[in-house]
């Protein structure tokens, strides 16, 4: 049972309707004049070879890849995206994030996707009935998991994906191979489960399905059967045999129907004539959409095999009349909807405020980064590290001759912590991607939401250990007062918000992981090589190059700052070859800015920290475009 204070609601009667679907994909046809009906509290199996479009006809059912011809309708009217919104799709792989656990994922679902007319102690008690009608009781607090950490099963994640889309309580709900990877006894729990939900809560379930058991074989309503993209078979499932009887091709006694019809379309594919006859078969089955008519009970229909039909046997007249004469007002839905339409007025497009989605986002990222961040093997990292570079540079003298060791440690300091803040957002962004274009597919929350959050809520955990580590070698070293303290660890934070905004550009542009890490190496080695550190003289032609290096400007403000205090000294105190007054006058005095100038720095402080602040700024607003530029 699913009945909770918020209940699953029992759907009014409804049929979905799909006529002579055309679909390409890369000038491809994958689906050619594909043709259906399926209603309320029925089980709608799609079937057929590797390659026949089940996936394509599901997508194209939700919304995600557009007909070049035909229509699907809801009720007679245009399934459009408002009424997608009563629409639950489970795709074939499942989609978490790894490192929560089912609890995490599901309560992060109620919270964000139930509407905010309800309590949370409401959302929370129909996440338990969920949860408890899929058995999922057991691993409730076990991490999802993946390649690379270990988790649930491939059951409980497949059970874990139907009750997420579940916690919306759809009208429709969509499935792609739901039982695939699965032992026979957990498809046939998983099925049964399924359609229960169907019959007693009046849903319509459409599932594509791969050489089912024959038990689950005679769970289907209503079977449709693909090759090459058009339709072979369409009609009651029990009656499919029937039909291939008619056909001259017999199913053997005790033979798994379902068995049977797959290798049928398997072996058909290499046998022109036979694949011709039934599809031309295909073509002359009809469906027919309700009409008015007497008697009660819910609609049902039935095929004929003398005239390949699909014809209804009884309506129910109050169902009929309210799917002859419905309108948007009776198309409301109680949580999932982005934009609905209830008694002719529209309501918010999103089924929570834009301050709930925030906290919730926020919650979710704590959880998701605090365990990948704070990993003991990084904190040790980081302590072992302090050791050595604070040994190395203990209590260094605040004269010019140790200006070049003190650059050193801060080049060093911005270098590393720059690479791991780009490695870890690069990476975060890699496991989250699949997650948040699933999420944002069906309006869970807005891109300003999730983007704000990302951009807020990670940084407190990316900057901790790098400035506890910059803590303890800035008054290991003594590099100077207090004042000058807030300024290093100041600039060390901006350092890592610039290469965090940069990080999160080319992650989002770049799909693939080992390539967007190949070209954010090549911006640190940019600034390796041109930062005004390990080349401080560089070839005339390329002196301005120093200027293009995203480390220069934190490195440069950074030893400005710590360098002011530093005693100005006689030329007769250092070699005359570094500073060009000294040859004439030996008793002229070298100041800071004639220091930082030898070494490349030759701007004022407010030119590399507002250059910094700017870009900063910039790469955040370019973030945000390459998100929607990449379908967000």
């Amino acid at each position: 049972m699913l009945k909770t204070t918020i209940s699953t609601s029992d759907s009014k009667h409804s049929y979905l309707e799909f006529t002579d679907l055309v679909v390409a994909v890369n000038s491809k046809e994958i689906l050619k004049n594909v043709s259906g009906i399926v209603y309320s509290g029925d089980l709608l199996a799609v079937m057929g070879p590797t390659g026949s479009g089940k996936t394509t006809l599901l997508n194209t059912l939700a919304g995600r890849i557009p007909a070049v011809s035909g229509r699907v309708n809801l009720n007679g009217m245009p399934f459009d995206k408002v009424l997608r919104r009563r629409l639950g799709y489970v795709i074939q792989s499942d989609v978490f994030l790894p490192s929560l656990t089912l609890w995490e994922t599901l309560y992060f679902t109620a919270m964000i996707r139930i509407s905010d007319r309800f309590t949370k102690a409401e959302k929370l008690e129909r996440m338990n009935t969920i949860v408890k009608a899929l058995g999922l009781q057991k691993c409730l607090h076990t991490g999802i998991g993946d390649l690379s950490i270990s988790g649930m099963s491939g059951g409980e994640k497949k059970r874990a994906s139907i009750a997420c889309e579940l916690l919306t309580d759809p009208d429709i709900l969509l499935l792609d191979e739901p039982t695939s990877g699965l032992d026979s006894s957990t498809a046939y729990t998983l099925m049964v489960q399924l359609k229960n939900y169907a019959t007693e809560f009046n849903k319509t379930i459409v599932a594509t399905i791969h050489q089912p058991s024959s038990q689950v074989f005679h769970m289907f309503s209503t079977l449709l059967l693909l090759v090459e993209g058009e339709m072979a078979y369409f009609g009651h499932a029990s009656s499919a045999i029937g039909y291939c009887s008619g056909l001259g091709i017999s199913c053997g006694e005790h033979y798994n129907p379902a068995d049977f019809l797959c290798k049928l379309l398997e072996q058909l594919a290499s046998d022109s004539k036979t694949i011709d006859i039934l599809k031309e078969n295909g073509k002359t089955i009809k469906i027919y959409p309700p009409v008015r008519g007497k008697g009660q009970g819910r609609r049902r229909y039935s095929y004929t095999g003398d005239e390949n039909e699909l014809k209804p046997l009884h309506v129910d007249n109050d169902w009929n009349k309210s799917i002859l004469h419905g309108t948007c007002s009776q198309l409301s839905m109680c949580s999932g909807g982005a934009f609905v339409m209830e008694e002719g007025k529209a309501v918010p497009r999103w089924p929570t405020s834009m301050l709930h989605q925030l906290k919730m986002l926020n919650w979710r990222i704590l959880k998701q980064s605090k365990g990948q961040i704070f990993k003991k093997y990084y904190i040790i990292h980081a302590v072992f590290l302090a050791l050595v570079v604070g040994a190395v540079y203990f209590q260094i003298d605040n004269v010019e001759r140790t200006v070049r060791d003190k650059m050193g440690l801060v080049f060093f300091s911005l270098l590393h912590w720059g690479l791991r803040i780009r490695f870890a957002t690069i990476w975060n962004l890699h496991k989250e991607t699949d997650v948040i274009r699933k999420e944002r597919s069906v309006g869970v929350y807005r891109l300003s939401a999730y983007y704000l959050s990302k951009m807020t809520t990670e940084l407190p955990l990316l900057l901790v250990i790098p400035t506890l580590f910059n803590t303890a070698v800035y008054w290991a070293a003594g590099l100077g007062g207090v004042e000058v303290y807030f300024a290093y660890c100041g600039f060390g934070i901006l350092n890592c918000l610039l290469i965090q905004s940069l990080a999160h550009v080319i992650g989002v542009c770049i799909n693939d992981l080992t390539l967007s890490m190949l070209v954010m190496d090549c911006f640190n080695i940019g600034g390796l090589l041109l930062g005004g550190f390990f080349n401080i003289h560089p070839p005339s032609w390329l002196v301005w190059s120093k200027y293009i290096s995203l480390v220069h400007y934190p490195y440069a403000a950074t030893m400005i700052y710590m360098l002011k205090d530093m005693e100005n000294i006689r030329c007769n105190e250092t070699s005359v070859t570094s500073y060009p007054q000294c040859i004439l006058n030996k008793t002229e005095m070298v100041t800071t800015q004639d220091v930082l100038a030898g070494v490349g720095i030759d701007l004022h402080l407010h030119c590399y920290v507002l250059t910094l602040i700017l870009s900063i700024i910039g790469f955040r607003i370019l973030g945000y475009f390459a998100l929607k530029w990449k379908g967000m």
